[in-house]
């Protein structure tokens, strides 16, 4: 299970909107603030989520931690991966099926099928893994987990 504290920015229509601090997966270097950039997002570190949450349990400004299960994110990553690259590779393989390759066709069939598999992936990947709110933090404790104090 992967885990993430995150606070409760507000409540509406039984979500909770969590902002959750992304922490950096590069090595010590790109942690500390210094390094090569390469696992640097360039926009902000912060990531906000919907959660459905039980009724009158959160409050604004509650700290929590959420799970994500591996299964999920592996699903997930599927989702959103493999309909593209099904789409690159099938694509000019039915094309030579179909009939001898000849010129610049098979590479048309194979942008052609990449996009096809982004649009698919694309409508997949609205439907995110669940996360699931796990327990409520005591405030100090989501502020070491973000690395602010």
């Amino acid at each position: 299970m992967s885990q993430v504290a995150g606070t409760v920015v507000e409540l509406r229509d039984g979500q909770a909107v969590i902002s959750c601090s992304v922490q950096p997966s590069g090595c010590p270097q790109c942690g500390a603030g210094r390094g090569c950039d390469w696992q640097r997002p360039p926009a902000s570190r912060s990531l906000e989520v919907q959660v459905r949450q039980p009724i009158g349990a959160l409050q604004p400004g509650d700290a929590v931690l959420l799970e994500v299960s591996d299964t999920g994110l592996l699903r997930a990553a599927a989702r959103l991966y493999l309909p593209p690259l099904a789409g690159l590779l099938l694509a000019p393989a039915l094309l030579r099926a179909a009939q001898p390759d000849t010129g610049i066709l098979p590479l048309a069939a194979a942008v052609a099928g990449l996009l096809a598999g982004c649009l698919v992936a694309r409508r997949w990947a609205r439907q995110p893994p669940a996360i699931v709110l796990r327990s409520a933090l005591p405030p100090h404790a989501a502020a070491t987990r973000d690395g602010t104090s």
